[in-house]
């Protein structure tokens, strides 16, 4: 999607895969843009499943117009960057990796990035380090820049909890800025059925057991203990306590997981790498050393998946809130309500 000259802030490599798809969350503008507070205020007008809106607008009442300009101005408000301006100068670039949605790729595509221009280009990474000492480090590389240079920093376990942290980002932005260079926070996402099979896969690689008893394991894996999903780990990464201690419902973590978005990230990708790297090519005016590897779900010893394995797979993403998160993302970055608006 192109508005004007301006790179999108969310690129998403499909439309919404069914009509039937739902955001069951409300809309609320009324909050500080850096809050960090754990109680959320819930608006009076939820977003309607996709079926209801349209029998809605059928029966010509009035309120999928009056729910969907919410949507849209959240979408106007989003971080945008102007191909006029570009390539910058000089920058930072922080690629924050959600697992199981493909940033090793980026991440190595972002290593090859720099070592083609490592007289301009410098790469660091949080593994390896913990949370300070991620902080400190990032202090460091961001100080001074150079006016030609550029910073590429990856941060995945033990970086930062983006959703505690925000005020840390406003300082890095503004340490890069008061440089007259650019600050880019960026990241990338998986549809959910998607990320459930990466994840899954992942575990079967792991497991060196028959299938069956690994679809039994599973099955009371996604019941009892799901992995971390990935808006969990937006908010608070690898931090179980303050995942535990949470007192936000699931409505109130994809709020905050949109505010955080909109506010802070230049760059958001769902399923599409190649539009990533075209982005930051655009950014810094470089060639491309190569080309992201895409992501194959595959693996050796022909897993299968059962209806009862998928069905648990849908169920844990409706309660650890990635379903309605990555709808919104859609809706919101993507504008895939946006038909509805010229009906």
């Amino acid at each position: 999607m192109v508005v004007d000259d301006r790179i999108g802030v969310a690129i998403v490599g499909k439309a919404l895969s069914s009509p039937t798809m739902t955001i069951d969350f409300d809309v609320d503008f009324d909050q500080h843009d850096d809050a960090t507070t754990e109680t959320e205020t819930v608006d009076t007008d939820p977003i309607l499943p996709i079926t209801a809106r349209k029998l809605a607008l059928a029966r010509g009442e009035t309120v999928v117009s009056d729910v969907l300009p919410k949507l849209l101005q959240m979408s106007s408000e989003t971080r945008k960057i102007n191909e006029s301006e570009l390539p910058y100068s000089c920058g930072a670039v922080l690629f924050y990796h959600i697992p199981g949605t493909g940033g090793k790729a980026i991440r190595d595509w972002l290593k090859k990035l720099v070592e083609a221009h490592e007289e301009i280009a410098t790469f660091f990474s949080s593994e390896g380090l913990d949370y300070a000492g991620f902080a400190s480090g990032v202090d460091a590389q961001i100080q001074s820049i150079g006016s030609n240079n550029w910073k590429f920093i990856y941060a995945h376990d033990n970086s930062i909890v983006l959703g505690d942290d925000s005020h840390r980002l406003n300082q890095w932005r503004d340490v890069v800025e008061s440089q007259k260079c650019r600050f880019l926070l960026t990241t990338t996402f998986q549809d959910p059925m998607d990320h459930s099979v990466s994840h899954t896969k992942k575990e079967f690689a792991k497991c060196n057991c028959e299938m069956e008893i690994f679809k039994s394991f599973v099955q009371k894996l996604v019941e009892f203990k799901p992995w971390r999903g990935q808006l969990d780990y937006l908010l608070y990464n690898t931090d179980e306590s303050r995942l535990e201690h949470s007192t936000m419902d699931q409505k109130g973590k994809v709020k905050k997981g949109l505010r955080l978005l909109k506010n802070q990230f230049d760059v958001v990708v769902i399923d599409d790498h190649n539009k990533y790297a075209d982005t930051i090519l655009k950014v810094t005016g470089w060639p491309s050393p190569a080309e992201i590897p895409q992501k194959v779900l595959s693996d050796s010893r022909d897993l299968v998946f059962t209806k009862e394995m998928v069905s648990s797979w849908g169920k844990m993403s409706s309660k650890n809130g990635d379903a309605d998160f990555i709808d919104a993302v859609n809706h919101v970055f993507f504008n895939s309500l946006g038909y509805l608006m010229e009906q």
